[in-house]
């Protein structure tokens, strides 16, 4: 009669305690919540609202909740791994301490496809954890979860590129019909409501004063640091609110808009296009 050997009885065992400890594991969970400021403003899922879906969802999948990690205020361009939140889910996955990481929308993670993936991915083979979203019906615990949400992910990263390109080129359009096409708007002027620039009557007579001061003839003309000492002296901030410098005084002068013009350098897809306009708004200085 052929007997086993105790190796094997051995390795069952460990088996068993392996699995037993899994099983346990298996319901410990930790939360991430990430928002962007803008995000926070206008697209509804600040981190209270995040917190509350995910601290539900939790309940109604009688997780424990280990810990509830936060990055406030990051992009999710940034790399999972060089945000001080998601730097501790890491450090709790070493340590074996949950199985599942709990995410509002799977972009909390991140906004392009490599980081995503690669973060689903490297914690699934690593630290054999998944990832469920309490608003999209996938977990990556499972194989077939982590392909569908490749597929998903590059599907919303294809849409993000798409929007990028239809914005820059709305805004190309705009500044070759010599409108303002975005950026800081110029002290001296604010942004009406239709997009273009209006004259702050206060601040336009700063911007004129400066270009007067530097005048077309080199007898006459100020130098630079002589016109932000004037206007320091009598007392008038800078567009920044603190005093004027060479740079800031040589930085308005600089700017087409001043005598009605738009000027734009694009690039993106690869290709740059240089917009330089007659512009659609009033000159402070023609």
């Amino acid at each position: 009669m052929l007997s086993g050997s105790k190796r094997t009885s051995r390795i069952k065992a460990r088996i068993k305690t392996q699995e037993a400890a899994k099983a346990v594991l298996s319901t410990k969970a930790v939360a991430y919540l990430r928002v962007s400021t803008d995000e926070q403003a206008t697209n509804g899922f600040g981190l209270e609202t995040q917190e509350r879906a995910l601290r539900a969802f939790a309940e109604s999948q009688a997780y424990e909740l280990v810990e509830l990690i936060t990055d406030g205020g990051v992009s999710g361009a940034t790399k999972p791994t060089e945000r001080p939140g998601f730097s501790r889910v890491v450090e709790l996955a070493e340590a074996g301490a949950f199985s599942i990481l709990l995410v509002y929308k799977f972009d909390r993670l991140a906004r392009e496809i490599r980081y995503a993936v690669t973060t689903v991915a490297e914690l699934a083979e690593q630290h054999d954890i998944g990832i469920r979203s309490v608003t999209e019906p996938i977990d990556t615990a499972t194989p077939m979860g982590r392909t569908v949400f490749a597929i998903l992910a590059g599907m919303a990263e294809s849409e993000r590129f798409t929007i990028r390109d239809r914005t820059a080129g709305g805004k190309l359009s705009k500044a070759g019909r010599g409108g303002f096409a975005g950026g800081r708007v110029p002290y001296g002027y604010e942004a009406d409501r239709e997009g273009g620039l209006r004259i702050i009557p206060e601040q336009a007579a700063v911007v004129r004063r400066i270009f007067r001061e530097r005048g077309p003839s080199r007898r006459t003309k100020r130098t630079l640091q002589a016109i932000a000492d004037g206007l320091n002296a009598d007392g008038i901030a800078s567009p920044t609110g603190k005093t004027w410098n060479a740079g800031g005084v040589g930085y308005l002068l600089d700017n087409p808009k001043y005598r009605g013009a738009v000027e734009y350098l694009f690039s993106w897809t690869g290709t740059e296009q240089h917009v330089l306009q007659p512009g659609a708004h009033e000159a402070i200085f023609p």
